[in-house]
This record gives structure tokens, C-alpha cells and sequence, in this order.
């Protein structure tokens, strides 16, 4: 099969003659591309050599009449790849009962975000470019009535049936990231605590995420000026609205409460906490083991590392829960060794004068007194060894299991929340909100938690098959776009020829090679 086809090269767009062509070494077809002219700024062909020898009378004349014209060709690869886990996860066949009139508009904006990290109101252009997408409904002025029409009642009924589909007992773990705006006009856009350290008005956006299948569950936003032990308590109870039974929460100590765990307790919703040593419960459960913990008969494996753990039952708002106390020796040495290197440099300093005696080191850990030799300084060992008593111990809550093992599994697992928060921010153009009401605000959110959970099953693939090795997310992309559908006159359309890569990437993925042409 023969045909032409347009490639740019340096912003010149030439024209070249496609030959399919057989290797009898290798075994498989190859395309041969003969450049045979280029267009000039407005579209007309301007043959060059190659074209005119072909069109010269001989006995192997190429005759152009009898090749296809090509109308255009579209990125077809990377789209491909994006609506195949669409329909694996069920997210499409979600997306048209929730939305019948706009998924396909939500889901294009959704693809722009993932295979363009740029702002949606370059979607248009984006889908000119892209196969069977319909670029006249991603306008940005069709994007911003998107934006309007995706209330809260609507994403609810999203957040209900996707969670269905979750429900494979995973752990759902969660985490709170702060999105700033420049927004005067967002209601909850507020100063708070901004996890990026940006000084700027904020939104909280709040996140359950499946550690098994590492795809997001369910986000909502709160007020910027919300702590983080609140927001876990408002969560719980806006939870019980989408219905999910099986659930096991994941949490890092930033969200323990007394009041929070009380109302996990309450609803009997399965849950494991870190606990702050800034709690009596943290600290006598510490004192408790300390000198017994590092026995070899309460070794556990955590990763490639050998740590100690004691697990006892504590009464809580009456009900029964487990303590689980962890000793990493290894960390317990280093953590020593810096802090008393930090005493050591603070004396030093304030012998040279180079660190005031108003230093918080040596205001807390040393005890100073002028002498007629000059400086006294004795270390406060008690004030040192108070400081270090939790150094290398960690303490977790959880009403689930008695086995540490498993607990500190679950544990460990939670930061894939942490890395997709990167990633809906970095890599998702949601580092700031550019809307200016809070519809547009909730429906661009969620705009990029679909785009979020294409992203992260990617990276699960990738990591699942080790496709980091050769690609990051962004080229492994890239290389999927390489694969063209080439349209011709009439109803005639045929796929480039597929790479290596693009074949070791679809194979990663399940998904057949495809071996399309209409002529």
C-alpha cells in the first residue's frame, strides 16, 4: 500500500510518498518515505526533484493519480491508549450514566490534561489534531458552560457509582493538599496552612485513594483555613453519602484527633492512624515497651530492613482498639547521632561567639553560667535524653488487626496518595486555580480527578512492568502520539506503522495491535 502524507519539519511542512515494503531479513513490513515536495504558506504543493523524475515517462513511473489523497492525518496513539483504560475501569461506561449529554466533552478535556498538561482553554486546538474528537464542543467558551453544569449533586452521583467499582477490598488512603488561587470572587478560597509554602490564598482539596489499584476514589474541597483534624471529621460523615461499605482509612499522624478517631469508632469504620507524640497515648505506649522492644522475637521485615514492634489493646470510647508501637534501630542511631552533633556545633558556636546564648539549643538542652574562665556550659541530659526518648519509635492506632505486620503494610503503602497530589499538580495544571466562581472551581476540579485517574493507571502499568526503565510518563506518551490515523478522500483511513516501543507499550497495557485500514 502506497500513499502521501504531510510531516513538519523545523515549521515547513513537506509532502512525502508512503511505499509499505517487505524485509526478507527481518521478517516484517517497513515503510519507505520518499520526500517529494513541500507546501508553501498557503497549502500549494511545490514538488521538488524526486517528484519530477517520478513523473517523467519511463518504464518505472510511479503514477500519483493512482495514489490515495490524503485530506489529513490525526494523533491517534496516545488517544487510543487513554479511552482503552477508560473502558477497562469502568470509568466511561460511569461517565455516560452520570453525564449522557457532556461525557465525551468531560472525557476530552480529561485527555487534554493528561497527554498536554496545559491550561483547558488550549483544548480546541489540541483536538483538532486528535482523532474523533469533536472540537467544536471544546471551545473555551463551550468548556467554561462545561465547567458551570458540573454541580455537586451530579459529581455525587459520579463519586457513588465509581466507588461501587472500588470496593475490591482495597485500602483507601487519605491526604489533604492545598491549591492556591489568586480568586477573590471563590468562597472557599482562605489563608491557611499552605502545604507548598506559597503565600497565597487557598483551597483544601481532600482525597480517599485506592492503595491496591493506586486510582482515586472520591475528593472534595474545603475552606483554606480548615485544619486537617477537622476536615478528616467532615469527611467521615460526608463518606456515609456515597455508600461505600468496605473501607479502611490510611493516615499519617497530621489528621489524628481524639474527636476524629471517636467518630471512626462510632460509624465502625475501619481505620489506621499515626499518632503524634504530642499525646499521652503516643508517649506511655512508648515508655511502656521501651525496654523490652528491640527482643528478636518482635522482629519484623519492613522492606529490606529489619525493625521491632509491640502490639497491646487500649479501651477507646468504648470500644476496643490496637496500639501498635514500632522501633527502627537504625533510625534511633542516626537520629542520635545528628541531634547530639547539633549540641556539640551549638557549644562550639558559643564558645567562638558565633551563636547566641538566646540559641534555642542551648536555651533548652544547655545550662550556661559566666565564670571567671570564661563560659561554663553543662549539658541538660535530662532535657537531652526526654528529647530523644521517641527518637527512631513510631506509634500507629488502628482498629482492625492485632498483627503489626499487616498494620505497618497498610501503613507504608499510603504515600501513593502523596505522589498522585504531585502529580494532579505538577503534571495536571492544577497548581492554580484560573477560574473565577465556585462552580467553575468544583467542575475544573473534577475535570482533573478524571484526568487523575487515566494518570495514575498509567503509572501503575509502568511501574507494574517496569516501563520506567526506557520511558517517563511524558515520553511514553509521546511515543504513543508517533502512531498517525491517515484519512483520505471518501471514507478511507489507515494507521501508520506501529514502532517496537509502541508495541512493547500496548502489550504492557493488554491492549491488541491493531492492523486497521479501510482502502
Amino acid at each position: 500500500m502506497a500513499y502521501q502524507g504531510k510531516q513538519k519539519i523545523n515549521g515547513k511542512t513537506y509532502v512525502y510518498q508512503a511505499i509499505a515494503m517487505w524485509d526478507k531479513n527481518k521478517k516484517h513490513s517497513k515503510q519507505k518515505r520518499i520526500y517529494i515536495g513541500h507546501e508553501d504558506e498557503s497549502g500549494n504543493f511545490i514538488p521538488n526533484k524526486n517528484y519530477r523524475q517520478s513523473n517523467t515517462p519511463n518504464p518505472d513511473e510511479v503514477v500519483q493519480s493512482s495514489l490515495p489523497s490524503i485530506i489529513t492525518t490525526k494523533d491517534y496513539g496516545d488517544v487510543h491508549l487513554l479511552r482503552h483504560i477508560a473502558a477497562e475501569t469502568g470509568l466511561s461506561s460511569v461517565l455516560e450514566a452520570v453525564f449522557p449529554n457532556c461525557h465525551n466533552d468531560i472525557f476530552g478535556c480529561a485527555m487534554h490534561l493528561v497527554i498536554n498538561n496545559s491550561a483547558l482553554h488550549l483544548c480546541k486546538q489540541w483536538a483538532e489534531s486528535a482523532w474523533n474528537i469533536d472540537e467544536t464542543k471544546l471551545s473555551s467558551q463551550r468548556i467554561s458552560e462545561l465547567l458551570q453544569v458540573l454541580d455537586e449533586n451530579s459529581q455525587l452521583n459520579f463519586y457513588r457509582q465509581w466507588a461501587s467499582l472500588r470496593q475490591e477490598r482495597e485500602y483507601l488512603a487519605f491526604d489533604i493538599t492545598s491549591i492556591s488561587s489568586y480568586s477573590e470572587l471563590i468562597e472557599q478560597v482562605e489563608r491557611g496552612y499552605n502545604r507548598d509554602k506559597e503565600d497565597l490564598p487557598q483551597i483544601n482539596l481532600a482525597m480517599l485513594f485506592g492503595e491496591e489499584t493506586k486510582l482515586p476514589v472520591f475528593c472534595r474541597t474545603y475552606p483554606g483555613s480548615i485544619r486537617d483534624v477537622s476536615t478528616l471529621t467532615n469527611m467521615v460523615k460526608f463518606i456515609n453519602t456515597i455508600n461505600m461499605e468496605r473501607m479502611h482509612l490510611v493516615m499519617d499522624k497530621g489528621f489524628y484527633s481524639d474527636k476524629g478517631v471517636a467518630s471512626l469508632l462510632e460509624k465502625r469504620t475501619k481505620f489506621s492512624v499515626g499518632v503524634p507524640f504530642t499525646t499521652s497515648l503516643a508517649k506511655d505506649a512508648v515508655s511502656a515497651v521501651r525496654q523490652e522492644i528491640n527482643n528478636p522475637t518482635n522482629a519484623i521485615a519492613a522492606g529490606n530492613d529489619i525493625i521491632y514492634a509491640s502490639t497491646s489493646v487500649v479501651p477507646l470510647h468504648s470500644r476496643r482498639a490496637y496500639i501498635h508501637v514500632f522501633f527502627d534501630e537504625k533510625r534511633h542511631i542516626s537520629k542520635r547521632t545528628d541531634f547530639i552533633q547539633k549540641i556539640l556545633y551549638t557549644e562550639n558556636g558559643l564558645r567562638n561567639g558565633t551563636i547566641k546564648k538566646d540559641h534555642p539549643l542551648a536555651k533548652k538542652y544547655l545550662k550556661l553560667r559566666n565564670s571567671k574562665n570564661g563560659l561554663n556550659i553543662t549539658r541538660d541530659t535530662v532535657a537531652i535524653e526526654a528529647h530523644l526518648a521517641t527518637a527512631g519509635f513510631f506509634v500507629i492506632l488502628s482498629n482492625d488487626s492485632k498483627d503489626p505486620q499487616y498494620v505497618l503494610n497498610v501503613y507504608r503503602s499510603k504515600d501513593v496518595v502523596e505522589k498522585s497530589f504531585e502529580n494532579l499538580k505538577n503534571e495536571l495544571d492544577l497548581d492554580r486555580l484560573h477560574v473565577h466562581s465556585d462552580k467553575a472551581m468544583q467542575g475544573r476540579i473534577f475535570i482533573g480527578f478524571i484526568a487523575l485517574i487515566l494518570a495514575s493507571f498509567i503509572r501503575n502499568i509502568m511501574q507494574k512492568h517496569s516501563l520506567y526503565k526506557n520511558f517517563t510518563f511524558s515520553s511514553l506518551l509521546a511515543e504513543m502520539k508517533k502512531l498517525k490515523i491517515v484519512v483520505f478522500k471518501g471514507t478511507k483511513t489507515a494507521l501508520t506503522e506501529y514502532t517496537h516501543k509502541q508495541k512493547a507499550i500496548l502489550k504492557a497495557f493488554q491492549i491488541p495491535v491493531q492492523i486497521h485500514s479501510s482502502i
